[in-house]
């Protein structure tokens, strides 16, 4: 909300004469008829009928004489303002000095800046002034009622516009509310804007005491309970509320056993001899340190593990270790090539769960070393999480991932209805497995989705899009997923910044995704970094060389902000369908001075968003720099729009 804008005299609250003239006094009656004149048509006023309404007079003669004194007066109480009145014979009007009248700036603000009216609002019109006519008295609070409502509504947008992308800070919106009640504390309709506002911007907290203080004051005042559009509006912000996460278990007992399933490398042996060849320890050791970025289960220390005695895999006392699996194995020699032999043992049911060979060449051990590695890892990975998810599904909680499935499905291609099907499959899921990270980080991409499908014009949508997001990451830091749409949300709600770390950690952690680095190479041009989210676009082609539809689109907006036009302008007509880059095609080729068809493109502009200008058209793009905007926005003007 902007400051108190100056100036010469304030009708709006207290009336005051700011700059008042030494031992001269602005005459009351004077402050009412510059409100007369202000709110008047073309703020011109007949002068029998302006003192009439100033003046119970026994006469018309004896009013319009009145009226004569105090326009005399007025002129010597404000010499510094010449051109505050002028007048004739019949009529009075306001002069160029009315643009120091607050009444008469309040009137002229644009729709667009709600915040100025904000701002000159002090108070009712002529607050405090008791001598007038009953004619006058009808008229001023006609006048203060319509004055109260542009107010109103001017508040209603601001708060709109403020938390537009949901990131208003909360010392703005507390003085708007502050300012809002003080002007009719007893008003229903203001705190259901700024309920409706706290949940546009995430404050749960703030619009449960807002409604708390309503149901008082209505309970104190009259007794009576708040209007159903207010409870509707009050019940939809407190569905916005984040998920609690789920209660801490209390800590496994050595008999209970851990959350995670537990993996224990037993030590190898190599036949033929007692000795175990320092390079086999060191082949298990990274395989189990290979093993223990996976999330779904847990390795033990080798160090520890390699102690443990066992029968044919199975130990003989697990108390300490509490192992789920073991994996044992040992050496054969061969003629050409030894073979490692491994097996895992489900230490609870006591069957072997997997069993793998690995043929491998003694010579070419120390070359092919973290390959052997690797491939051990990846297929004792695979069958202890093949295992897991049967008894999962021996026990229904794989319900959870084949609604994930599902929903996964439903965004493939989607329209408004089917994203909304698709979170309906990914909250299913996380019903059934609170902890499942990437459930919740898919519902927050189906929120953001649907932000954008309807004009990013609810950021309660985009608000719990991000709080959705950051859940999953709690759930799991090493997610990417998580941290991609935590960023991403971040990004259009212009907190750039963290927007900017998350889609780094996004990447770090996934850095051969297409999908993430074409994301990311969205994000880094809108944050500035054109030539860097040029280069991440260009591994996203080469990782994916016959991309969809949406690669094209970043890659012809990067182009486009390279000044690559005649690039831009190339793979948008790719693109299968070339609605969502008309904006691109229609300034690329005004650039290129292609007249004819970037005033065809701005045709069909038009015919889809008749009457928007330019600068609405892309307000939705988080551009950190301004001159991206302007040059984007430049395009579309040359072409017509």
């Amino acid at each position: 909300m902007s400051g108190r804008v100056p100036n010469d005299i304030c009708l709006l609250g207290l009336p005051e004469m700011r700059r008042p003239v030494a031992g001269m006094v602005f005459p009351a009656k004077g402050y009412q008829l510059l409100a007369l004149l202000a709110l008047a048509p073309s703020r011109r006023f007949g002068r029998q009928e302006l003192a009439s309404l100033l003046w119970d007079a026994p006469s018309d003669t004896a009013a319009l004489t009145n009226l004569r004194q105090l326009l005399t007066r007025l002129r010597r109480a404000a010499p510094h303002l010449p051109d505050l009145l002028v007048t004739d014979g019949r009529v009075v009007g306001l002069g160029d000095a009315a643009a120091g009248i607050d009444l008469c700036r309040l009137l002229d603000a644009a729709a667009a800046a709600p915040g100025e009216v904000i701002a000159l609002f002090r108070g009712d019109l002529l607050e405090g002034i008791t001598d007038f006519t009953d004619s006058f008295s009808h008229w001023l609070t006609v006048e203060r009622g319509r004055l109260r409502e542009r107010f109103f509504a001017a508040v209603t947008s601001h708060l709109i516009e403020l938390t537009r992308f949901g990131r208003a800070p909360e010392t703005d919106l507390a003085a708007v509310a502050d300012r809002l009640l003080s002007v009719d504390p007893e008003r229903e309709a203001s705190y259901r804007v700024l309920i409706e506002a706290y949940g546009r911007n995430g404050m749960i907290a703030d619009a449960e005491a807002t409604y708390a203080r309503l149901t008082a004051m209505l309970q104190a005042e009259e007794g009576g309970a708040v209007q159903p559009e207010t409870a509707a509006v009050y019940r939809r912000v407190l569905s916005l509320r984040a998920p609690m996460p789920a209660q801490a278990a209390p800590a496994a007992s050595p008999q209970q056993g851990a959350t995670m399933p537990r993996v224990a490398f037993l030590a190898p042996a190599w036949l033929g001899t007692k000795e175990r060849p320092a390079i086999l320890t060191a082949l298990i050791e990274d395989v189990a340190n290979e093993l223990a970025r996976y999330r779904t289960f847990t390795v033990l220390a080798p160090h520890s593990s390699f102690k443990l005695d066992h029968d044919s895999g199975m130990p003989v006392d697990n108390s300490k270790l509490r192992a789920d699996y073991t994996v044992s194995g040992f050496v054969k020699p061969g003629e050409q090539a030894q073979v490692l032999v491994l097996r895992m043992a489900d230490c609870h049911g006591g069957e072997i769960a997997w069993a793998g060979e690995f043929s491998f060449a003694p010579s070419e051990l120390s070359q092919s070393f973290r390959l052997l590695s690797l491939r051990v890892a990846s297929s004792v990975a695979a069958s202890v999480e093949r295992h897991m998810f049967e008894n999962m599904r021996r026990e229904g909680v794989a319900d959870a991932y084949r609604h994930y499935l599902e929903g996964q499905n439903l965004l493939r291609n989607c329209d408004l209805p089917r994203l909304r099907r698709a979170r309906k499959s990914f909250q299913a899921a996380t019903e059934l497995n609170r902890d499942m990270a990437l459930g919740h980080a898919r519902i927050a991409q189906t929120l953001y989705l649907e932000w954008i499908m309807r004009g990013g014009n609810d950021p309660e949508l985009l608000t719990t899009a991000r709080t959705r997001a950051e859940h999953a990451v709690d759930l799991d830091p090493g997610a990417g997923f998580g941290h991609l749409m935590s960023g991403v949300a971040a990004l259009y709600q212009r907190d750039f910044d963290f927007s900017a770390e998350k889609f780094a950690m996004a990447e770090s952690m996934n850095p051969n995704s297409a999908d993430l680095l074409v994301q990311h190479a969205d994000a880094l041009y809108c944050l500035g970094a054109v030539a860097a989210g040029w280069e991440r676009f260009q591994r996203a082609i080469d990782l994916n060389p016959y991309p969809p539809d949406h690669y094209l689109w970043v890659g012809a907006s990067i182009a486009f902000h390279r000044s690559e036009y005649a690039e831009a302008i190339k793979m948008c007509d790719r693109m299968e369908s070339d609605t969502s880059v008309l904006r691109l095609l229609a300034a690329s080729h005004a650039m290129l001075g292609n007249a004819d068809l970037a005033r065809g493109y701005a045709r069909r502009i038009q015919e889809l968003y008749p009457g928007v200008e330019p600068s609405a058209m892309i307000r939705m793009v988080p551009y950190r720099q301004e001159e991206h905007r302007k040059q984007l926005e430049h395009g579309l003007r040359m072409a017509g729009i």
